[in-house]
């Protein structure tokens, strides 16, 4: 089933980097600060869509934040999110807190779950060699929450005061305040924190005959090195997370799962020309295994992660041209690149109607993406049928956050994908 589907979900990652934003020639502010923005949209599960985020800045601490958004769509479907940033706990100052919390109910939903589908008996839904039209389409509701715990290690840009830096930018490119790009010891350049993120999320459809898992309760544990000079929108330097997520949840065959990942990015800084101010190339790899997936004779899967979680690929982030989930298994494999611009020529920041949305810049990116799940995690099975996923990114600084318009494009058709920060 061939479609394009626009998808926005309206929470700022990029605005829940470690580090404060501050335009070069503009007041230190640190009131506490109201900012919102409405958006428009229209998709098979919304219909005509329509919302607004906020972030309220400098509450409940200096350096914090809160933000949120609503979106609601003529066909009934809706979501609420709701987050913080950057709480800092005043007992351990190098601990911090990122919450987040989603209720949504979506229609139309394709989900890409379930083996022995009707007219693919013998096959399951989101295998690498899986037929696109094998899927589910169902009422969805999909509740979360993820309750983020940073410990900052004293290494690197994180050795000293302050603990939260503040980057000091002119038109969204970096001038002062970089933490991360100097060097490849982390015991010198980039800041390096351990991760432990308690999640739960449930889906519910109304669809009874499914015999796949749709809840988790979970930890991950991470250890993550930010050597980028500049998070939200960087130029150069590297970034690496490796980690794994152990289930806790009580569902007898499915629940108890374990999944390990990891993933790389290289920035490549090219010097600026006559027509741009920033040229970028960005490499990324990901990679993750489920050691507990098992497989019995009959197909059924036990000890399995629902098909958000493990080794996925589809959406917002990795394989853009391709719906969400719409490939998972044991092990996945997935490689990106990307080429971002900014030009000198920058329309819009004269456009006085404009002036709230307090737009820094427009950028355009090309990238490709490759990726594949498989049965094992083998480096011959992993690249063997590599999917591949290709396209054109819009992109814009508003409120310091970038926002982008993807246009993608792959093996299965096309899909356009709107969402904060830049996908790696």
């Amino acid at each position: 089933m061939k479609r394009f589907l626009f998808c926005l979900f309206l929470l700022p990652a990029t605005l829940m980097a470690q580090g404060l934003t501050q335009e070069e020639g503009e007041p230190n502010d640190k009131e506490p600060k109201f900012n919102w923005l409405p958006f428009g949209f229209f998709s098979e599960s919304f219909g005509l869509g329509l919302g607004v985020g906020g972030i309220y800045s400098h509450t409940p601490q200096r350096d914090s934040a809160v933000l949120g958004a609503v979106t609601v769509g003529t066909s009934g479907s809706y979501n609420v999110a709701l987050g913080g940033t950057q709480l800092q706990s005043k007992s351990f100052p190098r601990l911090f807190f990122y919450p987040v919390a989603v209720l949504a109910r979506y229609f139309n939903q394709d989900l890409y779950v379930g083996s022995n589908n009707e007219g693919f008996e013998g096959q399951r839904a989101g295998a690498n060699d899986s037929d696109p039209d094998n899927l589910i389409e169902a009422t969805q509701w999909d509740n979360w929450i993820d309750l983020e715990f940073r410990y900052l290690l004293p290494l690197g840009h994180g050795r000293k005061e302050p603990l939260i830096n503040t980057y000091t930018v002119k038109d969204g490119i970096l001038q002062r305040g970089a933490t991360g790009g100097s060097s490849w010891n982390p015991l010198e350049s980039g800041r390096t924190f351990i991760i432990v993120k308690p999640a739960y999320r449930k889906q519910t459809l109304e669809n009874d005959d499914l015999n796949v898992p749709l809840e988790t309760l979970n930890v991950e544990l991470a250890l993550k090195w930010d050597n980028r000079d500049y998070p939200n929108n960087p130029s150069k330097g590297s970034y690496m997370r490796y980690g794994v997520q152990q289930d806790f949840s009580d569902e007898d065959d499915l629940g108890g799962w374990t999944a390990l990942f990891a993933e790389g990015q290289q920035l490549f800084n090219f010097s600026p020309n006559r027509e741009a101010t920033q040229r970028v190339l960005a490499l990324t790899y990901w990679t993750a295994y489920v050691p507990t997936w098992e497989t019995d004779a009959d197909g059924t899967v036990t000890k399995r992660p629902p098909q958000f979680e493990g080794a996925t690929l589809g959406g917002l982030y990795r394989m853009r041209a391709y719906e969400g989930s719409r490939f998972h298994d044991k092990a996945a494999m997935y490689y990106s690149a990307e080429y971002r611009v900014i030009p000198r020529w920058q329309p819009l920041r004269n456009l006085s109607f404009l002036d709230w949305a307090e737009i820094r810049y427009w950028q355009f990116a090309i990238f490709g993406e490759m990726g594949q799940v498989a049965e094992e995690w083998s480096l011959s099975e992993l690249h063997d049928d590599l999917r591949w996923s290709a396209g054109l990114s819009l992109r814009g600084m508003f409120y310091q956050a970038v926002c982008r318009l993807d246009f993608a494009y792959g093996e299965e058709g096309g899909r356009v994908v709107a969402m904060y920060g830049h996908p790696f």
